[in-house]
């Protein structure tokens, strides 16, 4: 997931529009996409990325949307989980399965101990209020940095676990 440093994944207005300038390296996503079996989505980031005006980014992925909602002309292999998380997680143990966001999904997979990792992009940019990463209060989740990166533009990859 992308934040800005002060730690927000989407400005005050939910844009996204700061992470432009960052788009010019791939920082192993292409990679990454590859490996992925499916991907899970809340109804506010599947309704932003459906507003990009692209194709479907994970197309012959899996896409699960978190929402009570009907998706309407939802893209090819897109549906809809009513399901807890705890089902998800167990319907998809033996796949690669990430958890695209909204904040609050991710937030609400990690207080259920649902996330085996956590891979943090933080952009050079400083946003001031926006949506945080973690709406969180539940008990603290310590976790253990696996692997880490930095590009020459600022760009910083933080690889974590949940620690033991």
């Amino acid at each position: 997931m992308a934040i800005s440093a002060d730690g927000y994944v989407a400005d005050a207005e939910g844009g996204v529009g700061f992470l432009d300038p960052f788009n010019d390296i791939d920082y192993g996503y292409e990679d990454f996409a590859a490996r992925l079996d499916a991907v899970i989505l809340g109804r506010r980031t599947y309704d932003q990325t459906l507003g990009f005006g692209v194709p479907w980014p994970y197309a012959g992925k899996t896409g699960h949307i978190v929402t009570s909602t009907d998706l309407g002309d939802a893209p090819e292999g897109v549906n809809r989980w009513t399901g807890t998380l705890a089902e998800y997680a167990a319907a998809m143990a033996d796949r690669l399965s990430w958890v695209v966001g909204g904040a609050k999904l991710q937030a609400a997979f990690l207080a259920e101990g649902l996330l085996d990792r956590l891979e943090l992009f933080v952009m050079p940019v400083l946003l001031g209020r926006g949506v945080p990463l973690f709406p969180h209060d539940g008990a603290p989740v310590r976790l253990r940095l696996a692997d880490q990166n930095a590009w020459p533009n600022g760009v910083v990859r933080l690889d974590y676990r949940k620690a033991a």
